[in-house]
């Protein structure tokens, strides 16, 4: 469990790794009966190698010398900054201190081993802990997202809620606030809470920390929800009553992020769509940062109205030296979802973004919805009703010794070759500019619609 990190999750390319150099191997200590026999065959070859030395001592001379003198002056800051700081200070710490300031904008990130190995076991939805990050309303707790299938959202707790107390046990809860609850909750295995809706009724829940697999998506019509539940293999479980406000021919699919196993999650909400008779569908991006390009192109092989041929261009990639790169979708099969009349609709709000914001820019540029087609929440800072606007693509370069650079590459560009919606993001006017809540629930965001 962790507090926020504003739209950390990316556009994000495949990551390259540089080659890995073996550690050398030192041999056994050597017997006092060789030692002899050795000396005589090095007194045989010194005079050779001191020849050999010499022009390596040259070279290394000539190239340290051209050493470009940032460089120098780098090792020189690293060095007084080890030797003199008032407080002891360890090689990784300092490193990873300098490293980060290659973040050179905030989409980029830097990594050390163990937080890239999460960041990877967490992209293939594999992750340990509780399953619900934070943010701060004041000095107040407020749940940002649990993940589904995770242990908080199978305990009950939902986005919105604030967390009024929390301990080891029901008999030793202490307030939550900014300053305690993060420190305070990563030092337990299990966690009771006291959390509720604000003016609502306050409830306990108890769960623990626990490895699991994530899930992205969740589907629901008017009759029944369902949501991913299983342990290595998830499949799609009734977990209560459909959404009122939906009529009987249409769906309602939310995706959280391109992440794991999002693409499969969402062809079997298709799936389910298809089998339970819907043929119109609601997609819900609200809070969707984005994810990879990779399933953003497998999503959007499912939703390309008027697109020819089997893998339909998705998004292009632009590059600081004119390079393009494009993307393709990895297959076209709406027709098998959907019918000429059948109408889809995107809600959004001003967190989605990235992967989230393309695949709207896809299915805009064939044909699969209008401006008429999407609803974005007002926001609370200036009152406009917009997506993020993040248009750009990030690859990880991965160091030999495990830490990882995310750098900011490209600019990613819509099917018609010409929208970059980079710091402007996809807006909405009038009756599509929805007034509802950051954490509305799908029942209360779609019945605020004119």
């Amino acid at each position: 469990m962790s507090e926020l990190q504003e739209n950390d999750d990316t556009m994000s390319e495949t990551s390259s790794e540089e080659e890995r150099v073996p550690a050398a191997q030192n041999g056994a200590p050597m017997s006092a009966d060789k030692r002899e026999k050795t000396l005589r065959c090095v007194s045989a070859i010194l005079f050779a190698l001191i020849f050999l030395l010499a022009g390596i001592l040259a070279g290394w001379f000539i190239g340290v010398s051209s050493v470009d003198e940032r460089a120098r002056n780098l090792a020189w800051l690293l060095e007084r900054a080890a030797d003199n700081y008032y407080k002891e200070v360890d090689d990784e710490t300092l490193y990873d201190r300098v490293f980060s300031a290659l973040e050179l904008d905030k989409f980029c990130s830097y990594y050390n081993v163990d937080e890239y190995d999460r960041v990877v076991s967490e992209s293939e939805g594999s992750n340990e802990g509780y399953g619900v990050s934070v943010i701060y309303d004041g000095n107040a707790v407020q749940i940002y997202r649990t993940v589904y299938n995770s242990p908080a959202e199978r305990a009950g707790l939902e986005a919105g809620m604030y967390v009024y107390r929390f301990g080891p046990d029901s008999g030793h809860l202490t307030e939550a606030t900014s300053s305690n609850f993060i420190t305070d909750l990563s030092s337990m295995a299990s966690v009771t809470l006291e959390a509720g809706f604000k003016g609502g009724e306050k409830k306990l829940y108890t769960f623990s920390r626990a490895a699991y697999t994530a899930a992205y998506c969740e589907y629901s019509d008017s009759e029944n929800s369902f949501r991913f539940r299983g342990e290595k293999t998830l499949a799609l479980e009734s977990v209560g009553e459909g959404l009122s406000v939906l009529d009987g021919k249409t769906a309602y699919i939310r995706l959280t992020q391109f992440q794991g196993n999002a693409a499969r999650e969402f062809k079997a909400c298709l799936d389910k769509m298809k089998e339970r008779g819907r043929t119109d569908l609601v997609i819900d991006l609200r809070l969707d940062g984005g994810g990879y390009l990779s399933i953003l192109c497998d999503i959007a092989s499912h939703l390309l109205k008027n697109a020819d041929g089997n893998s339909p261009l998705v998004a292009t990639a632009r590059y600081r030296r004119g390079n393009e790169e494009v993307f393709n979708a990895y297959g076209n099969d709406y027709s098998s979802y959907f019918t000429e009349t059948s109408r889809i609709r995107v809600i959004a709000d001003e967190n989605t973004a990235s992967a989230s914001e393309a695949l709207m820019g896809a299915m805009i540029c064939y044909g699969t919805i209008s401006e008429e087609d999407i609803y974005l929440r007002v926001n609370d800072v200036d009152g406009l009703a917009r997506t993020y606007g993040k248009g750009v693509m990030q690859s990880t370069y991965v160091a030999p010794d495990g830490r990882a650079l995310r750098l900011t590459v490209a600019q990613i560009f819509w099917p018609d070759g010409e929208t970059c919606i980079h710091d402007v993001g996809i807006r909405a006017e009038g009756e599509h500019a929805v007034k509802a809540e950051l954490f509305a629930t799908a029942e209360e965001f779609l019945g605020a619609l004119t």
